[in-house]
Protein backbone atom coordinates (compact mmCIF):
# COMPACT_ATOMS: atom_id res chain seq x y z
CA UNK A 1 0.00 0.00 0.00
CA UNK A 2 1.56 3.52 -0.56
CA UNK A 3 3.83 4.78 2.59
CA UNK A 4 3.39 7.10 4.45
CA UNK A 5 5.38 9.15 3.65
CA UNK A 6 4.87 9.07 -0.13
CA UNK A 7 1.22 9.87 0.71
CA UNK A 8 2.22 13.19 2.44
CA UNK A 9 4.71 14.17 -0.19
CA UNK A 10 2.09 13.47 -2.72
CA UNK A 11 -0.72 15.36 -0.55
CA UNK A 12 1.65 18.45 0.04
CA UNK A 13 2.52 18.88 -3.70
CA UNK A 14 -1.44 18.65 -4.62
CA UNK A 15 -2.11 21.51 -2.02
CA UNK A 16 0.59 23.51 -3.48
CA UNK A 17 -0.87 22.88 -7.08
CA UNK A 18 2.21 21.41 -8.21
CA UNK A 19 2.81 19.24 -11.19
CA UNK A 20 4.30 16.14 -9.06
CA UNK A 21 2.95 12.23 -10.19
CA UNK A 22 2.11 9.15 -8.53
CA UNK A 23 3.62 5.87 -9.94
CA UNK A 24 1.85 2.65 -8.19
CA UNK A 25 2.47 -0.91 -8.89
CA UNK A 26 -0.76 -2.43 -9.88
CA UNK A 27 0.05 -5.60 -11.36
CA UNK A 28 3.19 -8.11 -10.66
CA UNK A 29 4.07 -11.41 -12.49
CA UNK A 30 6.90 -13.71 -11.30
CA UNK A 31 9.91 -12.18 -8.21
CA UNK A 32 9.50 -8.35 -7.52
CA UNK A 33 10.78 -6.34 -4.85
CA UNK A 34 7.66 -4.98 -4.16
CA UNK A 35 3.80 -5.77 -4.42
CA UNK A 36 1.16 -4.17 -5.90
CA UNK A 37 0.08 -1.14 -4.24
CA UNK A 38 3.94 0.04 -3.16
CA UNK A 39 4.05 3.70 -4.72
CA UNK A 40 6.88 6.20 -5.46
CA UNK A 41 6.21 10.28 -5.73
CA UNK A 42 8.34 12.09 -8.07
CA UNK A 43 8.57 15.85 -7.77
CA UNK A 44 8.85 18.66 -10.31
CA UNK A 45 12.31 18.36 -10.27
CA UNK A 46 12.29 14.56 -11.09
CA UNK A 47 13.46 13.80 -7.41
CA UNK A 48 11.66 10.64 -5.91
CA UNK A 49 9.98 9.33 -2.66
CA UNK A 50 8.86 6.02 -1.75
CA UNK A 51 10.08 2.46 -3.10
CA UNK A 52 8.86 0.26 -5.79
CA UNK A 53 11.59 -1.86 -6.11
CA UNK A 54 15.50 -2.01 -4.85
CA UNK A 55 16.03 1.01 -6.71
CA UNK A 56 16.39 -0.05 -10.42
CA UNK A 57 12.27 0.83 -11.57
CA UNK A 58 12.49 4.34 -9.65
CA UNK A 59 14.90 6.34 -12.16
CA UNK A 60 12.94 4.87 -15.11
CA UNK A 61 9.28 5.83 -13.47
CA UNK A 62 10.62 9.41 -12.53
CA UNK A 63 12.31 9.95 -16.26
CA UNK A 64 8.92 9.22 -17.73
CA UNK A 65 6.92 11.62 -15.56
CA UNK A 66 8.97 14.76 -16.64
CA UNK A 67 7.05 14.04 -19.98
CA UNK A 68 3.77 13.06 -18.61
CA UNK A 69 0.48 15.54 -19.59
CA UNK A 70 -1.87 16.10 -16.77
CA UNK A 71 -4.98 13.91 -17.06
CA UNK A 72 -3.29 11.59 -19.25
CA UNK A 73 -2.16 8.69 -17.39
CA UNK A 74 0.01 5.74 -18.43
CA UNK A 75 0.75 2.16 -17.36
CA UNK A 76 3.97 1.61 -17.83
CA UNK A 77 5.79 -2.39 -18.13
CA UNK A 78 8.69 -3.33 -16.80
CA UNK A 79 10.52 -6.70 -17.52
CA UNK A 80 12.96 -6.53 -14.64
CA UNK A 81 14.34 -10.11 -16.22
CA UNK A 82 15.61 -7.97 -19.51
CA UNK A 83 19.33 -7.99 -18.38
CA UNK A 84 19.73 -5.42 -21.55
CA UNK A 85 17.80 -2.79 -19.80
CA UNK A 86 18.40 -2.96 -16.22
CA UNK A 87 21.90 -4.99 -15.96
CA UNK A 88 22.73 -7.91 -14.45
CA UNK A 89 21.88 -9.64 -10.92
CA UNK A 90 18.51 -7.97 -10.22
CA UNK A 91 17.47 -11.20 -8.26
CA UNK A 92 14.00 -10.51 -9.09
CA UNK A 93 13.20 -11.38 -12.36
CA UNK A 94 9.60 -10.78 -13.05
CA UNK A 95 7.37 -8.18 -14.84
CA UNK A 96 6.01 -5.27 -13.35
CA UNK A 97 2.97 -2.82 -14.14
CA UNK A 98 2.94 0.78 -13.17
CA UNK A 99 0.02 3.48 -13.03
CA UNK A 100 1.65 7.18 -13.63
CA UNK A 101 -0.53 9.58 -12.86
CA UNK A 102 0.17 13.18 -12.58
CA UNK A 103 -1.45 15.02 -9.50
CA UNK A 104 -4.39 16.94 -11.60
CA UNK A 105 -5.11 20.15 -10.14
CA UNK A 106 -8.60 21.22 -8.04
CA UNK A 107 -11.02 18.77 -5.98
CA UNK A 108 -10.01 15.63 -7.59
CA UNK A 109 -10.96 12.26 -6.40
CA UNK A 110 -7.30 11.60 -5.93
CA UNK A 111 -6.81 14.47 -3.87
CA UNK A 112 -9.55 13.60 -1.40
CA UNK A 113 -8.45 10.04 -1.20
CA UNK A 114 -4.90 11.76 0.06
CA UNK A 115 -6.61 13.87 2.67
CA UNK A 116 -8.71 11.16 4.19
CA UNK A 117 -5.45 8.71 4.56
CA UNK A 118 -3.29 11.25 5.71
CA UNK A 119 -6.22 12.03 8.23
CA UNK A 120 -6.78 8.70 9.54
CA UNK A 121 -9.75 8.44 7.80
CA UNK A 122 -11.01 5.58 6.14
CA UNK A 123 -11.05 5.78 2.82
CA UNK A 124 -10.76 4.03 -1.00
CA UNK A 125 -10.25 4.79 -4.60
CA UNK A 126 -10.76 2.91 -8.17
CA UNK A 127 -8.92 3.84 -11.43
CA UNK A 128 -10.01 1.82 -14.34
CA UNK A 129 -6.35 0.51 -16.06
CA UNK A 130 -8.22 -0.12 -19.24
CA UNK A 131 -8.58 3.26 -19.75
CA UNK A 132 -5.72 4.48 -18.52
CA UNK A 133 -4.21 1.97 -20.74
CA UNK A 134 -5.54 4.48 -23.12
CA UNK A 135 -4.28 7.62 -22.00
CA UNK A 136 -7.47 8.41 -20.28
CA UNK A 137 -8.20 8.91 -16.61
CA UNK A 138 -11.68 7.12 -15.03
CA UNK A 139 -11.05 7.23 -11.11
CA UNK A 140 -13.55 7.06 -8.19
CA UNK A 141 -12.92 8.03 -4.40
CA UNK A 142 -15.40 6.81 -1.47
CA UNK A 143 -15.67 8.28 1.33
CA UNK A 144 -17.88 6.33 3.71
CA UNK A 145 -21.02 8.53 4.93
CA UNK A 146 -20.54 10.45 1.47
CA UNK A 147 -21.73 10.48 -1.95
CA UNK A 148 -18.43 9.45 -4.05
CA UNK A 149 -15.95 11.87 -5.82
CA UNK A 150 -15.65 10.87 -9.40
CA UNK A 151 -17.11 7.89 -11.80
CA UNK A 152 -15.23 5.39 -13.49
CA UNK A 153 -17.47 5.93 -16.57
CA UNK A 154 -20.16 3.73 -16.14
CA UNK A 155 -23.03 4.03 -13.59
CA UNK A 156 -22.91 0.03 -12.60
CA UNK A 157 -19.21 0.42 -12.66
CA UNK A 158 -19.69 3.39 -9.80
CA UNK A 159 -21.99 1.86 -7.81
CA UNK A 160 -20.03 -1.57 -7.78
CA UNK A 161 -16.97 -0.09 -6.31
CA UNK A 162 -18.85 1.69 -3.68
CA UNK A 163 -20.84 -1.91 -2.29
CA UNK A 164 -16.64 -3.49 -3.36
CA UNK A 165 -15.61 -0.64 -1.03
CA UNK A 166 -17.97 -0.62 1.41
CA UNK A 167 -17.68 -4.48 2.20
CA UNK A 168 -13.80 -4.60 2.22
CA UNK A 169 -13.47 -1.09 4.40
CA UNK A 170 -15.77 -3.07 7.12
CA UNK A 171 -13.59 -6.45 6.43
CA UNK A 172 -10.11 -5.07 6.17
CA UNK A 173 -7.56 -4.13 9.42
CA UNK A 174 -4.68 -3.39 6.87
CA UNK A 175 -4.46 -0.60 3.92
CA UNK A 176 -5.23 -3.20 0.70
CA UNK A 177 -4.12 -2.66 -2.96
CA UNK A 178 -5.56 -5.32 -5.37
CA UNK A 179 -7.65 -5.65 -8.52
CA UNK A 180 -11.67 -5.83 -8.59
CA UNK A 181 -13.11 -9.34 -10.10
CA UNK A 182 -16.22 -9.74 -11.24
CA UNK A 183 -16.66 -6.36 -12.97
CA UNK A 184 -19.21 -5.35 -15.39
CA UNK A 185 -18.05 -4.62 -18.81
CA UNK A 186 -15.06 -7.02 -18.39
CA UNK A 187 -13.44 -3.42 -16.87
CA UNK A 188 -10.37 -3.64 -14.67
CA UNK A 189 -10.27 -1.72 -11.76
CA UNK A 190 -7.71 -1.21 -9.58
CA UNK A 191 -8.81 -0.56 -6.05
CA UNK A 192 -6.86 1.07 -3.12
CA UNK A 193 -9.13 0.76 0.24
CA UNK A 194 -7.42 2.26 3.36
CA UNK A 195 -9.20 1.03 6.82
CA UNK A 196 -9.60 3.53 9.80
CA UNK A 197 -5.91 4.37 11.40
CA UNK A 198 -4.76 1.23 13.39
CA UNK A 199 -3.46 2.03 16.75
CA UNK A 200 -0.86 0.69 19.25
CA UNK A 201 -2.13 0.83 22.87
CA UNK A 202 0.15 0.13 25.69
CA UNK A 203 -0.73 -0.40 28.77
CA UNK A 204 2.91 0.41 30.95
CA UNK A 205 4.93 3.43 30.25
CA UNK A 206 8.03 1.67 31.92
CA UNK A 207 11.63 1.86 29.79
CA UNK A 208 11.08 -1.43 28.12
CA UNK A 209 7.73 0.18 26.49
CA UNK A 210 10.03 3.00 24.56
CA UNK A 211 11.37 0.63 21.91
CA UNK A 212 8.20 -0.86 21.39
CA UNK A 213 6.57 2.69 20.98
CA UNK A 214 9.02 3.70 18.80
CA UNK A 215 8.82 0.50 16.52
CA UNK A 216 5.23 0.43 16.00
CA UNK A 217 5.07 4.29 14.99
CA UNK A 218 8.35 3.02 12.28
CA UNK A 219 5.26 0.71 10.88
CA UNK A 220 2.41 2.97 10.60
CA UNK A 221 0.54 2.38 13.80
CA UNK A 222 -0.56 5.59 15.84
CA UNK A 223 0.75 4.66 19.40
CA UNK A 224 -1.06 5.22 22.53
CA UNK A 225 0.94 4.65 26.06
CA UNK A 226 -1.36 4.20 29.06
CA UNK A 227 -0.19 4.32 32.52
CA UNK A 228 -1.76 5.62 36.28
CA UNK A 229 1.91 6.40 37.47
CA UNK A 230 2.46 10.07 36.82
CA UNK A 231 6.36 9.87 36.96
CA UNK A 232 6.23 7.26 34.33
CA UNK A 233 3.55 8.89 31.81
CA UNK A 234 5.59 11.67 30.69
CA UNK A 235 5.38 12.50 26.94
CA UNK A 236 9.20 13.60 26.43
CA UNK A 237 9.65 9.61 27.74
CA UNK A 238 7.33 8.81 24.24
CA UNK A 239 8.00 11.08 22.08
CA UNK A 240 6.34 9.82 18.97
CA UNK A 241 3.39 8.74 21.25
CA UNK A 242 0.79 10.15 22.76
CA UNK A 243 0.88 9.69 26.18
CA UNK A 244 -2.01 9.40 29.04
CA UNK A 245 -1.85 8.78 32.64
CA UNK A 246 -5.20 7.44 33.43
CA UNK A 247 -6.13 6.03 36.95
CA UNK A 248 -7.06 2.04 36.88
CA UNK A 249 -10.44 2.90 37.88
CA UNK A 250 -11.42 5.38 34.77
CA UNK A 251 -9.70 3.15 32.33
CA UNK A 252 -13.59 1.86 30.95
CA UNK A 253 -14.44 5.69 30.80
CA UNK A 254 -11.26 6.99 29.02
CA UNK A 255 -9.85 4.11 27.20
CA UNK A 256 -11.33 3.06 23.76
CA UNK A 257 -10.57 0.48 22.23
CA UNK A 258 -12.24 -1.26 18.63
CA UNK A 259 -11.29 -3.45 15.97
CA UNK A 260 -7.92 -1.35 14.90
CA UNK A 261 -6.56 -1.41 18.68
CA UNK A 262 -3.71 -3.51 18.85
CA UNK A 263 -3.09 -4.07 22.68
CA UNK A 264 0.10 -4.32 24.65
CA UNK A 265 -0.04 -5.18 28.21
CA UNK A 266 2.88 -4.40 29.93
CA UNK A 267 3.06 -2.69 33.40
CA UNK A 268 4.55 -5.72 35.20
CA UNK A 269 2.11 -5.53 38.24
CA UNK A 270 -0.88 -7.93 38.30
CA UNK A 271 -3.25 -5.42 39.01
CA UNK A 272 -2.63 -2.76 36.03
CA UNK A 273 -2.27 -5.79 33.88
CA UNK A 274 -5.72 -7.40 34.92
CA UNK A 275 -7.24 -4.17 34.77
CA UNK A 276 -5.74 -3.36 30.66
CA UNK A 277 -6.60 -7.13 30.20
CA UNK A 278 -10.35 -7.15 31.23
CA UNK A 279 -10.52 -3.87 29.42
CA UNK A 280 -9.10 -5.26 25.84
CA UNK A 281 -10.60 -8.74 26.28
CA UNK A 282 -14.48 -7.14 26.68
CA UNK A 283 -13.78 -4.93 23.75
CA UNK A 284 -12.97 -7.57 21.38
CA UNK A 285 -9.69 -6.34 19.87
CA UNK A 286 -8.01 -8.52 17.62
CA UNK A 287 -4.65 -8.62 19.21
CA UNK A 288 -3.73 -8.64 22.94
CA UNK A 289 0.12 -8.93 23.93
CA UNK A 290 1.09 -9.80 27.38
CA UNK A 291 3.88 -9.84 28.92
CA UNK A 292 3.96 -12.15 31.19
CA UNK A 293 4.61 -15.88 32.18
CA UNK A 294 2.19 -18.52 31.60
CA UNK A 295 1.73 -19.37 35.17
CA UNK A 296 0.82 -15.68 35.83
CA UNK A 297 -1.18 -15.58 32.16
CA UNK A 298 -3.59 -18.41 33.88
CA UNK A 299 -3.40 -16.71 36.97
CA UNK A 300 -5.05 -13.40 35.77
CA UNK A 301 -7.50 -15.11 33.06
CA UNK A 302 -8.46 -17.37 36.30
CA UNK A 303 -9.18 -14.36 38.59
CA UNK A 304 -11.35 -12.80 35.43
CA UNK A 305 -12.93 -15.97 34.53
CA UNK A 306 -14.02 -16.14 38.58
CA UNK A 307 -15.49 -12.30 37.88
CA UNK A 308 -17.38 -12.87 35.35
CA UNK A 309 -15.68 -10.60 33.04
CA UNK A 310 -14.73 -13.34 30.34
CA UNK A 311 -15.82 -16.73 29.37
CA UNK A 312 -13.63 -18.18 27.17
CA UNK A 313 -10.94 -20.23 28.11
CA UNK A 314 -7.99 -19.74 26.15
CA UNK A 315 -9.12 -15.76 23.98
CA UNK A 316 -8.17 -16.27 20.76
CA UNK A 317 -6.55 -12.42 20.35
CA UNK A 318 -4.56 -13.20 23.85
CA UNK A 319 -0.66 -13.93 22.42
CA UNK A 320 1.42 -14.85 25.84
CA UNK A 321 4.31 -14.50 26.10
CA UNK A 322 3.74 -11.90 23.70
CA UNK A 323 5.67 -11.67 20.27
CA UNK A 324 7.02 -14.31 17.50
CA UNK A 325 9.76 -16.29 18.99
CA UNK A 326 13.28 -15.39 17.70
CA UNK A 327 15.07 -15.59 21.19
CA UNK A 328 14.50 -11.98 22.18
CA UNK A 329 16.05 -11.10 25.45
CA UNK A 330 16.67 -7.18 25.23
CA UNK A 331 13.98 -4.48 25.18
CA UNK A 332 14.58 -4.30 21.82
CA UNK A 333 14.51 -6.99 20.53
CA UNK A 334 11.04 -7.99 22.58
CA UNK A 335 9.47 -4.97 20.73
CA UNK A 336 10.81 -6.06 17.54
CA UNK A 337 8.77 -9.68 17.98
CA UNK A 338 5.99 -7.88 19.24
CA UNK A 339 5.42 -5.10 16.17
CA UNK A 340 6.52 -8.65 14.47
CA UNK A 341 3.41 -10.53 15.76
CA UNK A 342 1.14 -7.20 15.25
CA UNK A 343 2.15 -7.20 11.69
CA UNK A 344 1.28 -10.54 11.01
CA UNK A 345 -2.29 -10.42 12.61
CA UNK A 346 -3.08 -7.25 10.59
CA UNK A 347 -2.04 -8.76 7.39
CA UNK A 348 -3.94 -12.50 7.76
CA UNK A 349 -7.22 -9.94 8.31
CA UNK A 350 -6.35 -8.14 4.56
CA UNK A 351 -5.65 -11.54 2.59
Amino acid sequence: MMQQQVIRAALEAWRRGEAGALGTIVAVEGSAYQREGASVYVAPDGSVQGLISGGCLESEVAGEAQGLAADTPQVLRYDTSDESIFGYGMGCPGIVDVLLEKLPPGDTPLGRFLERVADGVPAARGVRLDRAREGVLRDICYIPGRAPVGSLGDADLDDAFVTFAQERLEASRAPEARRMEGLPSQADVFAWIVPPEAECVIFGATDDAQPLAQMAGEIGLKVLVVDPRSHLAQPERFPTAEVRCVALRDYVEVIELDRQSYVVVMGHQVERDLAALALALRAEVPYIGLLSSQGRRESMLSHLRTDGLITEVDPPSLRSPAGIWIGARTPEEIALSIVAEICSVRRQAAR
